[in-house]
C-alpha cells in the first residue's frame, strides 16, 4: 500500500469544495501542482476519483466510496495530531508525583490548585509517602518526580533543592517553655514526648537532635499524623515537634512553637528525578510553578517578619 497523507487530505478538500483551485489554496499549493497530486493518487488507486467539468469537479462513484471511508480516519488523525501537539506544548498530559505529607498539605497543595486553574486539561495525581518510599517510587518509575528529601546521593537520581526547613518544638500556650525564646534539648528530655511514627522524617529530625545532644529518649505517645500530635499537646499530654513550614497550615490554637537551641536539625526539600528521564512538558511546567510558589511564600514571610518587627 503506497498511500500518503497529503494527497488524501487534498482529495477530501477537493470533494468538499468541488474545486481544485480552492483545495489547492487551502493547502498552499499551486493548482497545477495540486492537479498533478490528485492524478498521482488516482494512478496509485487505478481509478478515477473525480469527474471534471470546466466549472467544477464532482466525485465519481469510486470517489464517493473513498470519501466515506477516509473522511473519519483523517479527522481522527487531525484530532490525534492536535492532542499530541497540546502535550508537547504542556497544555495536555498527565502528571503523577509523590511528596512528603508535610509538603503535600502546604506548598504542594497550593501549587496544585494554581496549576489546575491554569491547566485544566492536565490530569495530576499526588501521592503522599515518607521519604524512603518516595525515593523508591521515583527509582521504579512509578511517578514522574518526587518532592522530598534524598537521604543519600544515588547515581540514578538527580536532586534540585527547593527550600530548607528547620524543626520547631510545639508546647501548650501556657506551658513554662512557651515563655522561652529558645529551648534546649535537655529541657525537652524532661517532658512527655508525642512523636510521629519512626518512618516519619519529622521523627528522624527529633531523634537526631536528641542524639547530637547526647540524650537518649523514648516517646510517651506515638501517633500517626500531625493533627493528632497537636491535639494531644493542646490537651496537655506532652510536647511535639513540627517542621517550621507546616505551622501556617495547621491549627495552632492554644499552642506555641518555640525555636530549638543548637543543634537545630534541618531538612533540605527538593525535587527528585531520575537522571535518565526527562520531565514531560506538563511535569516541567508544574515543577517551575512549584519553585515560583516557594519564592512567593518566602517573600511574603519576609514581609510579614518585617511588619512584626516594626
Amino acid at each position: 500500500m503506497n498511500f500518503k497523507l497529503r494527497p488524501l487530505v487534498g482529495f477530501v478538500l477537493a470533494a468538499h469544495h468541488g474545486s481544485f483551485s480552492l483545495a489547492a489554496s487551502e493547502l498552499a499549493m499551486t493548482q497545477p501542482a495540486f492537479s498533478q497530486m490528485i492524478r498521482e493518487l488516482e494512478s496509485v488507486l487505478g481509478v478515477q476519483l473525480f469527474e471534471r467539468t470546466t466549472r467544477r469537479v464532482d466525485l465519481s462513484e469510486a470517489g464517493r466510496e473513498l470519501l466515506s471511508m477516509v473522511e473519519r480516519p483523517l479527522d481522527d488523525l487531525e484530532d490525534a495530531w492536535r492532542y499530541v501537539r497540546d502535550i508537547a506544548g504542556g497544555k495536555r498530559g498527565r502528571i503523577v508525583f509523590t511528596t512528603l505529607p508535610s509538603v503535600a498539605f502546604g506548598i504542594a497543595t497550593n501549587t496544585l490548585a494554581l496549576f489546575k486553574a491554569k491547566h485544566p486539561e492536565i490530569t495530576a495525581r499526588l501521592i503522599e509517602e515518607p521519604d524512603l518510599t518516595l525515593v523508591d517510587r521515583v527509582l521504579s518509575r512509578e511517578v514522574d518526580f518526587g518532592v522530598g528529601i534524598l537521604p543519600t546521593q544515588h547515581p540514578e537520581l538527580a536532586f534540585r533543592e527547593l527550600f530548607r526547613d528547620d524543626l520547631t518544638v510545639v508546647v501548650p500556650m501556657h506551658h513554662p517553655l512557651a515563655k522561652a525564646k529558645s529551648v534546649t534539648w535537655k529541657e525537652l528530655s524532661k517532658q512527655s514526648l508525642v512523636l510521629l511514627p519512626r518512618q516519619s522524617n519529622t521523627r528522624h529530625l527529633a531523634e537526631r537532635g536528641f542524639a547530637a545532644a547526647g540524650i537518649a529518649v523514648e516517646p510517651t505517645y506515638e501517633v500517626a499524623n500531625m493533627v493528632t500530635a497537636l491535639s494531644m499537646v493542646r490537651a496537655g499530654l506532652g510536647i511535639t515537634f513540627m517542621p517550621r513550614m507546616v505551622l501556617r497550615e495547621l491549627n495552632m490554637s492554644k499552642l506555641h512553637a518555640a525555636t530549638l537551641q543548637s543543634p537545630r536539625p534541618e531538612r533540605i526539600i527538593g525535587v527528585i528525578t531520575r537522571v535518565d528521564r526527562t520531565l514531560s512538558p506538563a511535569s516541567q511546567a508544574f515543577v517551575d510553578m512549584l519553585f515560583e510558589e516557594v519564592r512567593n511564600t518566602s517573600r511574603q514571610e519576609k514581609i510579614g517578619a518585617r511588619k512584626r518587627a516594626a
